[in-house]
């Protein structure tokens, strides 16, 4: 299964994972148009049940809840009727400043704003849509001691509840970063939790703390989508990754 990654659909930040929004329109066609797209719950059921079908299946996630998913993504979503993740940071939801960046973005600060928790009660009601956390704050986990990471999913959780009436019950760590020990840490307040990494998922690499997105780049175009959600692309991404080790810390990709 390849579970694809997004992160923006506008195209007006210098950001690898910011799409410009008719690509994105582009890609939620021809994904509907394979068939092939199923939910995340669907998704980790069977891979966690070691029974996949024959061929690829889809499943579309997206980060940080920013307002082009309600405005941009998300009538594009049910009008094809692709069901999807949102991953919520819900600090940004309180305080559109805190924006869930690893570096300064010329014009985020003006153009990157947060979904409402108006818009995302209107959103978590559509039964194609699933909520997801993100912790509360978006920090790199692998920084963050056992007790700062429990207090990270408990705030998100409150705020959930508060909001939402419930808490989610997946979760994607910021940045895709994490370790065993994060991995451990986060299990208690979560029933699954997707990473990074460019590869498909499949039965021999599932874990239900550590299921691997494919991210859809900027930089791929339409000429190279269909690679970038089959796996092909997967060179590359370790490329990335050796760069990472090289640096000796995991680097956030392009920003986020």
């Amino acid at each position: 299964m390849s579970i694809l990654m997004y992160h923006r659909v506008v195209g007006d930040l210098p950001l690898e994972l910011d799409l410009a929004s008719d690509l994105f329109r582009r890609q939620m066609e021809w994904l509907a148009r394979t068939g092939k797209v199923v939910s995340y719950t669907s998704a980790l059921d069977a891979l966690l049940a070691r029974r996949t079908g024959p061929g690829l299946t889809y499943v579309i996630t997206f980060d940080d809840a920013y307002e082009d998913f309600y405005t941009v993504a998300w009538p594009v979503l049910r009008e094809l009727r692709l069901p999807a993740v949102l991953y919520v940071p819900t600090r940004f939801m309180d305080e559109p400043t805190h924006l869930p960046l690893s570096r300064a973005v010329e014009g985020a600060a003006e153009r990157m704003r947060p979904m409402t928790w108006a818009q995302l009660r209107e959103v978590a009601a559509d039964p194609l849509i699933t909520i997801g956390a993100h912790t509360h704050s978006h920090p790199e986990l692998v920084r963050l001691t056992d007790d700062e990471i429990g207090g990270e999913m408990k705030a998100a959780a409150a705020r959930f509840q508060t909001e939402l009436g419930f808490v989610p019950e997946h979760f994607a760590y910021p940045r895709g970063i994490w370790d065993p020990r994060v991995r451990d840490a986060v299990a208690p307040y979560c029933a699954s939790a997707v990473t990074t990494g460019g590869e498909v998922a499949t039965i021999e690499n599932a874990q239900r703390y550590a299921l691997t997105r494919v991210p859809i780049r900027r930089s791929d175009g339409w000429r190279w989508f269909e690679d970038r959600v089959n796996g092909r692309l997967i060179g590359e991404e370790r490329m990335v990754g050796f760069a990472k080790r090289l640096l000796g810390r995991s680097v956030p990709q392009q920003g986020y």
